[in-house]
């Protein structure tokens, strides 16, 4: 079984989440659920190879880095009306790169708890983040 190199998961997310729905799907779990969009992006594309892993061996990870993340959303969203555009831009992309880092990490849990054929894993990340009609979720996910 070949593992998703940093590149391919990098374009299926970008690719992905381009899909109508998707994005704000994603940022509506993410604001309102505590859900990892980079994780969702990840099980869907396993999911889409008809891989399935279980989403609790990525939840230390992402505890660890939460903090992060969420004080630049923070302060991005903060500054946002203060910024040129030239200079909200530098912040998003450094934003970006922070995401692909996080890419990077997943895929590195990933080879340490090998996905299995299956399917399931975005439904049952969704279930531990308590997501009401989270069936509903998933086919907004899957754009």
């Amino acid at each position: 079984m070949m593992l998703p190199g940093a590149d391919q998961f990098w374009q299926f997310s970008e690719q992905h989440y381009s899909r109508p729905g998707v994005a704000r799907a994603c940022l509506q779990l993410q604001d309102e659920h505590g859900a990892n969009v980079n994780l969702l992006l990840l099980l869907l594309m396993l999911e889409a190879r008809g891989l399935v892993a279980d989403p609790a061996h990525f939840l230390p990870l992402l505890q660890q880095r939460q903090g992060l993340f969420s004080q630049w959303r923070g302060l991005r969203r903060r500054l946002k009306s203060r910024l040129d555009n030239e200079e909200y831009v530098q912040l998003l992309q450094h934003e970006l790169e922070l995401e692909r880092w996080q890419q990077q990490e997943l895929l590195q849990v990933l080879e340490q708890h090998l996905p299995r054929p299956g399917s399931g894993c975005l439904l049952t990340y969704l279930t531990l983040l308590q997501v009401a009609d989270a069936p509903l979720w998933q086919l907004k996910l899957a754009g």
